[in-house]
């Protein structure tokens, strides 16, 4: 017979790790993110990310928890200091440049609000329309 206990169902990965390592994950996050926000180019973030990747790498193997509370508290007051004053949006998310851009769907600003004018119609189809159908064959 075997004499193996069957296994508990696994839980979660929340639940696996601990509560100091999900604090690090999710500052390391954050500051990855607060990072992008002061970099516009894709290659100058990058060779910051990897410099804020050795910064979290050096500190790995601490052991020490009231170390390890520590560092993760001047990390946390750092991200604190560097967060920018206009962070990067997604341009469809909430607050940003594109958000609600066609609200006139019933469910944002009133259609007459949204309604474009009758002259730009007009403009659009004398430009762009008009050209158009004219130069098809016949």
């Amino acid at each position: 017979a075997n004499s193996r206990r069957p296994r508990p169902p696994r839980a979660s990965m929340a639940a696996q790790l601990s509560t100091h390592t999900l604090r690090v994950c999710r500052l390391y996050r954050r500051a990855l993110k607060t990072t992008f926000d002061w970099t516009v180019d894709r290659a100058f973030f990058i060779s910051e990310a990897k410099a804020l990747r050795a910064r979290f790498e050096a500190n790995r193997n601490v052991q020490s928890k009231p170390l390890i509370a520590r560092l993760l508290e001047q990390g946390e007051q750092e991200l604190a200091d560097w967060a920018h004053p206009a962070p990067y949006r997604l341009p469809f998310r909430f607050g940003s440049s594109k958000y609600m851009r066609h609200a006139g769907d019933g469910q944002g600003f009133p259609k007459e609000v949204c309604q474009v004018p009758d002259r730009i119609v007009d403009q659009y189809v004398e430009l762009y329309y008009l050209p158009k159908v004219e130069n098809l064959p016949k």
